[in-house]
């Protein structure tokens, strides 16, 4: 397989479990489990990290991909994804940002106060944007890692 395929791959498995990490966390929130929460949302940004790490790498050691017989339609489906994994990092920093000024108010239990946060409302909809985002990055990844594969069978 071609190594930048494969690399490829990789990446949306890396961007399925992201998008897993963050339903699991919301999940988790539902319940008041803030560790967990915390947990997935953290697990999510690192993996997130991770990858922008692994896509210098790649453009460094194997180029960025050549995009001369990409389709109009291949263009359109690689700005989309681009434009759902902006939302997911604008979203996903944002709600960061909030949470990390809940933590005096959580104590050292983690646990919900019974009064609302500070922020709540801003940290909420700034994570499902990054939540939504993630979902349909990965959805919209799907399509253009066929598109590739399409390309390097013909």
């Amino acid at each position: 397989m071609d190594p930048k395929l494969l690399f490829w791959c990789l990446a949306l498995l890396d961007l399925g479990v992201v998008a897993g990490c963050a339903v699991a966390g919301v999940r988790a929130i539902r319940r008041s489990d803030v560790r967990v929460h915390r947990r997935c949302m953290l697990a999510a940004s690192v993996l997130v990290a991770v990858f922008l790490v692994a896509y210098l790498l790649k453009v460094a050691l194997l180029g960025k991909e050549d995009r001369s017989l990409w389709t109009p339609l291949d263009h359109t489906v690689l700005y989309v994804h681009e434009g759902f994994v902006a939302a997911m990092l604008l979203g996903g920093v944002f709600a960061l940002w909030r949470a990390s000024r809940f933590r005096p108010h959580l104590g050292r239990s983690l646990t919900l106060p019974s009064r609302p946060l500070p922020g709540r409302l801003q940290h909420r909809v700034a994570g499902w944007f990054a939540v939504v985002g993630a979902a349909l990055a990965f959805a919209t990844a799907g399509g253009v890692l066929a598109g590739m594969f399409v390309r390097a069978a013909g």
